[in-house]
C-alpha cells in the first residue's frame, strides 16, 4: 500500500482554460499547466514560451559591476596575473572554466585554483591567498564563494591583492573586505534577479566586459552549455533569467557539444545527449562534483576547458574512475550507516550516525540515503582527532539549519539552508548535540514529522496525452525548481501484462498499463526503485498512478512512457 499522502494541485477554472486555450492555440492541457504556473494572459504565455537572450539584464544594474570590470580592464592592461578561485562543486568548477577559457581567449595570464575538500575545506582558504601570493597574482576573483570569507580576504589585501567576489550566497550582517562584491542577494543591490547561480554571477560580470572591451556576444554565449551545467546541478530555481540562460545552454549543450563533455558521456557509456536540467544532474553532475569528493576538482576544470580529443578522454577516465570510486565508498558507508539507524527507537524525530573516518566526500549523499529509508531529517558525522564533520539533510516541514541554530552552543560552526546544511563539533559533545537537535526537531513538529507526500499538477485521462501534446508541452522547459516538470495522475488503470521486475537484482517495477475498460493506447510503465512491491501491485484489480511521461525511441519506434512516482489501488 502506498504510504504517500496523495496531494492535487489547484485545478484551474475550467471557462478560463478554454479562454486561454482558444487565445493560444494551445491545448487544454497544456493552458491548465500555464495557468498553474501564473500564466493567464495570452501575453504573458507568449513572454513565458519566448525565452530571448534579449530579456536578459543589463549586467551593471549589479552592484559593484563598474568597480569589478573597471579594476579588471586595469589587470587586463597591465597585464597582471590573477588567480580565478571557485568553490570544488558543479557551480564553482563550471564557473572557474568559463572564466579561464574567457580571459585566455583574451591572452591575460590565470591561474585556476580550487581548494582541496579536504584540509582546505569550503570557500576561500589561507593555503589558496598564500600560493595567490607567491605566483605573482594580484587580482583574485573568487566564484561561487567569497561572500563570508572574512579572514582569507583580510590576508589577501593585506597582501595587496584585490579581490573580486562573484557569489550567490545569503551575506552575513557584515561583508568582507573586497575591491568589489557581486552578489544579488546582498543589501542594496539593485539587480532584478535574485537567483544567480554562481556561474550567473560569473557570467553577468563577462558580459559586463565583454560590453567594455568591445567584443561581440558570442564570446561569452559560448559557454553558455557550462552555465547550464551549472544550473542544472546547483538546483536553482529554473525563473526568469535561470530559465532563459538554462533555455539557451542546454541548446548549446546539444549542438556544439565541447570535447570534455563528449568525452564524458562516451566514457559513461551514456548514448543520449543531456535533454533536460534533470539529465545534468543525473549525469554530468555527479562525475564533475566526484572530482572534488574524492580527488581533485582541478581535473574536472581542465576536463571541461579541453580543446582537444586526445585529453579529454584522459581526463574522462580520471573521472569516470573517481566516480566509481565515489560509489563504492557510498554503497559501504551506506549499508555501515544504515545498520546503525536500525538500532536507534523509531519514533525519534531525527537520525544522528556517526562513524570513524568515513569519508567526508560521501556525507551527503549518505544522509540522503537515510532520509529516503527513514523519512526523518538526518545527521550522518565522520570522526577524526577528535572532531565530528558532518552533513545534514531534512524533509519538508522540518527546518534543518534552524534547528542547528538552537544548537549552536555544541557546534564548532556549521551553515547551510532549511533543507541541507553542514556542521562541524567536537567528539565530546555528541551525545549532548543528539538530544539537543531531537529536542528542537520535535517542538517544531509538535512531536510528530509530518507524512511523506506526492503533489501532481492534473488529473487526466490518458487519451488526452499525445506525441502532438507531449511536444506542445515541451515548450514549457527547462523544468527544474520553480518550473516543475508536469506531474500527472491517472485513475483506473490496469496492468495488461503481467507486473515484472527488471534491473539489478529486480529494483525496478515494469508495468504495460490501460485504462481499466480496456480502450485507449496502451503506456509502458517504470517504477524506479519499487521492485519490492512487486506482489502487492500484482494483486490490483485497478490502479492509480502518479507519473510524468518521457519520450523513449527504441529501433526507430517513439512511444511515451510513463515514469511513476506513487502507485495505490483505486477505490472501489
Amino acid at each position: 500500500m502506498d504510504n504517500l499522502e496523495w496531494k492535487p494541485s489547484k485545478a484551474p477554472d475550467f471557462q478560463e482554460v478554454g479562454r486561454l486555450s482558444k487565445d493560444t492555440g494551445l491545448s487544454p492541457l497544456v493552458a491548465s499547466l500555464l495557468i498553474q504556473r501564473g500564466m493567464t494572459s495570452a501575453d504573458a504565455v507568449a513572454d513565458f514560451l519566448d525565452p530571448s537572450r534579449e530579456k536578459l539584464h543589463d549586467p551593471f544594474l549589479m552592484k559593484d559591476m563598474d568597480k569589478a570590470v573597471s579594476r579588471i580592464m586595469k589587470a587586463i592592461e597591465g597585464n597582471e596575473r590573477i588567480m580565478i578561485y571557485g568553490d570544488y562543486d558543479v557551480d564553482g568548477t563550471t564557473s572557474v572554466a568559463m572564466v579561464s577559457s574567457f580571459f585566455k581567449g583574451l591572452q591575460v595570464q590565470v591561474l585556476p585554483y580550487i581548494p582541496m575538500r579536504y584540509g582546505e575545506g569550503y570557500g576561500v582558504s589561507p593555503k589558496g591567498v598564500e600560493r595567490a601570493k607567491v605566483s605573482g597574482c594580484s587580482l583574485l576573483i573568487t566564484l561561487d564563494c567569497g561572500t563570508k570569507d572574512f579572514d582569507a580576504l583580510a590576508a589577501a589585501a593585506e597582501a595587496g591583492i584585490d579581490t573580486i567576489v562573484c557569489d550567490h550566497h545569503l551575506p552575513a550582517e557584515t561583508l568582507p573586505v573586497t575591491h568589489a562584491l557581486l552578489n544579488p542577494k546582498q543589501e542594496g543591490c539593485p539587480y532584478p534577479f535574485k537567483e544567480l547561480s554562481g556561474a550567473g554571477v560569473a557570467f553577468k560580470l563577462l558580459t559586463a566586459l565583454v560590453n567594455t572591451i568591445g567584443l561581440t556576444m558570442s564570446s561569452v554565449y559560448d559557454h553558455l552549455d557550462l552555465l547550464a551545467l551549472s544550473i542544472g546541478a546547483d538546483l536553482v530555481d529554473i525563473t526568469g533569467e535561470n530559465r532563459i540562460l538554462a533555455h539557451h545552454g542546454m541548446r548549446k549543450l546539444r549542438k556544439t557539444m565541447r570535447p570534455g563533455i563528449r568525452a564524458m558521456l562516451h566514457v559513461a557509456n551514456i548514448e543520449r545527449v543531456p535533454n533536460t536540467v534533470r539529465d545534468i544532474s543525473f549525469t554530468l553532475g555527479p562525475r564533475i562534483n566526484a572530482a572534488g569528493r574524492v580527488g581533485h576538482a582541478l581535473k574536472a576544470v581542465e576536463l571541461l576547458m579541453a580543446s582537444d580529443d586526445n585529453t579529454a578522454y584522459e581526463l574522462a577516465y580520471e573521472l569516470e574512475s573517481m566516480n566509481q570510486a565515489r560509489r563504492d565508498l557510498d554503497e559501504d558507508m551506506t549499508e555501515e550507516a544504515l545498520a546503525q539507524m536500525a538500532e536507534q527507537p523509531a519514533g525519534r524525530c531525527c537520525t544522528v550516525v556517526c562513524g570513524e573516518g568515513w569519508h567526508r566526500g560521501v556525507l551527503g549523499i549518505v544522509a540522503s540515503r537515510l532520509v529516503e529509508a527513514r523519512y526523518r531529517p538526518t545527521i550522518v558525522l565522520s570522526e577524526e582527532n577528535g572532531l565530528l564533520m558532518g552533513s545534514a539533510r531534512s524533509v519538508q516541514g522540518v527546518d534543518i539549519h534552524e534547528a542547528l541554530e538552537d544548537c549552536r552552543s555544541y557546534l564548532e560552526q556549521f551553515g547551510g539552508h532549511p533543507m541541507a546544511a553542514g556542521l562541524q563539533l567536537r567528539s565530546h559533545q555528541l551525545r549532548d548535540f543528539t538530544a539537543a537537535i531531537e529536542k528542537s526537531i520535535a517542538a517544531q513538529v509538535n512531536g510528530r514529522i509530518p507524512a511523506p507526500s506526492i503533489s501532481y499538477h492534473l488529473e487526466i485521462d490518458l487519451d488526452a496525452m499525445t506525441p502532438n501534446v507531449f511536444e506542445e508541452m515541451g515548450r514549457l522547459a527547462p523544468f527544474g525548481p520553480g518550473n516543475g516538470v508536469p506531474v500527472f495522475m491517472a485513475s483506473g488503470l490496469k496492468a495488461v501484462l503481467p507486473p515484472r521486475t527488471v534491473g539489478h537484482r529486480g529494483r525496478h517495477l515494469k508495468l504495460i498499463v490501460q485504462k481499466a475498460n480496456g480502450s485507449g493506447a496502451r503506456f509502458e510503465a517504470i517504477g524506479f526503485g519499487m521492485g519490492d512491491r512487486l506482489e502487492e501491485v500484482r494483486q490490483m484489480k485497478e490502479m492509480d498512478l502518479v507519473f510524468t511521461l518521457v519520450q523513449n525511441t527504441f529501433r526507430g519506434r517513439t512511444s511515451l512512457n510513463m515514469h511513476i512516482r506513487a502507485i495505490r489501488p483505486s477505490e472501489d
